[in-house]
């Protein structure tokens, strides 16, 4: 029986508690990771509080790129899924429709820097002054790993996250609504504290969490979240906020009210190409590991 994207972490082999136990293995596998990498990256240069150097960025950057092969291992061998199966419904990233859903979103990130300066959109703080003195670094860093932190964010929640609640409950708004929470939470943003920026990653979460049981895959999520990073570091770079942009605490209703409707607009766009691709959005493979000859899956 052909099966859509959340569901794709159940099988026969593996219990269906194991799921809650991999989404432990990978969040302790990813805070010791954490701490190693930016225990590194303090030892070598401490930034000022309130900033954020492109050593500081690259540190963080990769402290969450590592959830993407915590994900796929804990996937593998504690849950027996087939690999490629947290990527998407055809057990592999599907790379066209990641570039068309990529150009997608740059474009309709730029058009919001154009809504922003045009219509004077309230920024993160006081949109900073100047450029970055190491902004050079900082926007080598945003080009070359944003992308693949991007991917790890994604597919953790989107992808082992979403799939581990599918497991448990059938429906797939039950398993989009609770990985947007616990995305939103991830984020240290309470509701009570900022509701404008509780919002706006809420919406983030929703309409991601959507496009991948929509698309069947991880390639919208992971091209809108992408763009929406490099775009906010590349611009934050070029008038020195990056501090600001990565420890926001709170948000202009202004600014959230842009973003809501540009990753509504994403959703509309990505949907559309993905009909016009027709992308798959069931499987019908093996959703267990296939034992090698004379060897036993551990």
């Amino acid at each position: 029986m052909a099966l859509p994207y959340h569901r794709l972490l159940r099988n026969e082999v593996s219990p269906r508690g194991y799921v809650i136990l991999g989404a432990f293995a990978i969040l302790t596998g990813w805070m010791v990771a954490s701490v190693v990498i930016l225990s590194v990256q303090r030892a070598i240069r401490t930034d000022p509080e309130g900033t954020m150097s492109w050593f500081g960025l690259l540190a963080t950057n990769l402290s969450l790129v590592v959830l993407i092969p915590l994900s796929m291992v804990v996937a593998r061998y504690l849950n027996r899924q087939a690999p490629g199966l947290l990527s998407s419904v055809v057990a592999r990233l599907r790379w066209r429709p990641l570039a068309w859903f990529g150009v997608a979103a740059l474009v309709l990130e730029l058009v919001m820097l154009g809504v922003i300066k045009v219509g004077g959109v309230e920024l993160l703080g006081d949109g900073g002054t100047g450029v970055a003195p190491d902004v050079a670094g900082v926007i080598a860093v945003t080009l070359l790993t944003s992308t693949f932190q991007a991917a790890g964010e994604e597919y953790f929640f989107r992808g082992y996250l979403l799939q581990a609640v599918g497991a448990l409950v059938r429906s797939s708004v039950v398993a989009v609504l609770v990985t947007t929470v616990l995305f939103t939470m991830a984020h240290g943003i309470w509701p009570w504290q900022s509701p404008a920026l509780f919002l706006d990653r809420f919406a983030f979460g929703l309409v991601a969490g959507f496009l991948v049981v929509r698309t069947g895959g991880l390639e919208a999520s992971i091209a809108a979240h992408a763009a929406n990073n490099v775009v906010t570091f590349v611009f934050a770079a070029l008038t020195n906020s990056v501090g600001a942009s990565l420890g926001a605490k709170d948000a202009p209703w202004s600014l959230v009210t842009v973003d809501v409707v540009k990753f509504a607009a994403f959703g509309a766009v990505a949907v559309w190409l993905a009909r016009r691709a027709k992308l798959a959005t069931v499987c019908d493979l093996p959703l267990v590991a296939a034992e090698l000859p004379g060897k036993r899956l551990v």
